[in-house]
């Protein structure tokens, strides 16, 4: 049988097709369907597969795939995450969702499937958050199955969504005491450079670790994030996100600052000779390989506990660096290109709560703005000669 278009479907989805399976069950001849094609080209290339497929044996009705199986096809295409997302992912598949729901059907699968599940993880102990990103993964899949015509309906839809209670507040630090704890702990690690970076410039860990000399232009004050370190202590290209891909202006003192640790990692180069290791790297070893996020999280803890400063988390540096330039009054937009952030609503998510008077210095601005004007323009009727 050929491929069809619906004429009556909306969006660009209209093709699909259609052929006998040569069984018949209870007099009726069986069929296989499929809709959701772009382009009659696409369905008829997904037609002759499915039916080679059939023929070998390898063809699995939608309603005999079992949840599991389509989890694992499904994560497979999420190329566009990032590592340590797409290694969250398949912690929760692995740990959580497949052993609860992976032996049900994936047309069978029902919203009391999944309410009891998350019954489960609540029983279990697990944090609100982690009980939501949970479930998030098992509705970005049904949504996925549905959309591929492999299911009528996702089920997670009539789930109710779980709740975080309150999201952790932000701890900062304010600017008096960044300069004071950077002063104190500056001669007492080689690793001091990541704290300061990560104040300075907002930076992911990962980012920090990876960051090479050569992304760094010293004439323009300015560093392009190219690649970063994973928790395993492995460089890794590209960045979490395609937002994450970018450009951070950097101060006059951050690349004084960044000139002066170079010296010292030429001055190990030079001595080691052929032992060097060159990866090229800003934040690395004495013999010049990568850091590992645990040896900065131990300097991290050091740093603490010789200064007592309050205990903050080194990603917390990265909000101490948001919270800094909106007390300076950085437009939301510019503090989300530098955080990398894949939108500025999830920057405003984050720091809204930091600029609870911005509705007010708005008002007072105009009001600034508008008198102003209006002196200028008494101005101008006083002295009419002085006009333009």
């Amino acid at each position: 049988m050929p491929v069809y278009r619906n004429e009556k479907a909306k969006g660009e989805k209209k093709w699909w097709y259609q052929f006998y399976t040569g069984e018949i069950r209870n007099g009726v001849r069986q069929r296989i369907t499929k809709r959701g094609f772009k382009t009659k080209r696409e369905a008829e290339r997904a037609m002759v597969e499915a039916q080679a497929a059939r023929q070998k044996g390898q063809y699995v009705e939608p309603s005999r795939i079992l949840f599991r199986d389509y989890l694992q096809d499904w994560l497979k295409t999420k190329r566009n995450l990032g590592e340590q997302t797409l290694e969250l992912y398949h912690s929760y598949l692995r740990t959580h969702i497949i052993p609860s729901l992976g032996h049900i059907p994936l047309a069978k699968l029902s919203a009391h499937d999944i309410e009891m599940f998350l019954n489960s993880l609540h029983e279990k102990g697990l944090a609100a958050g982690t009980v939501k990103r949970i479930f998030s993964v098992v509705n970005a899949a049904l949504h996925a199955a549905e959309t591929k015509e492999l299911i009528a309906k996702n089920a997670a839809n009539k789930v109710e969504k779980p709740q975080v209670s309150r999201r952790r507040k932000l701890v900062v630090w304010d600017p008096a005491f960044v300069n004071v704890f950077l002063e104190q702990t500056k001669q007492t690690s080689r690793h001091w450079i990541a704290v300061y970076l990560a104040v300075m410039t907002g930076m992911r860990q990962g980012e920090i670790l990876g960051l090479r000399w050569s992304d760094i232009d010293f004439e323009k004050r300015n560093l392009t994030i190219q690649q970063t370190v994973n928790r395993h202590g492995e460089i890794k290209q590209g960045a979490k996100t395609k937002q994450s891909m970018r450009s951070v202006a950097l101060s006059p003192e951050t690349i004084e600052v960044l000139q002066e640790h170079r010296r010292l990692i030429m001055m190990e180069r030079t001595a080691l000779g052929s032992a060097y290791e060159n990866h090229d790297l800003v934040v690395c070893t004495k013999f010049g390989g990568p850091v590992t996020q645990r040896t900065i999280q131990k300097v991290w803890t050091s740093f603490l506990k010789k200064t007592g400063a309050p205990k903050i988390t080194f990603h917390d540096l990265r909000h101490t660096h948001a919270s800094l330039l909106i007390k300076q009054g950085v437009h939301i937009k510019v503090i989300s290109e530098r955080l990398g952030h894949s939108s500025v609503s999830i920057t405003m998510d984050t720091y809204g709560h930091l600029m609870p008077n911005m509705q007010e210095d708005a008002a007072a601005g105009l009001d600034r703005l508008i008198q102003k004007k209006r002196e200028v323009q008494c101005d101008d009727t006083k002295n009419p000669d002085h006009r333009v």
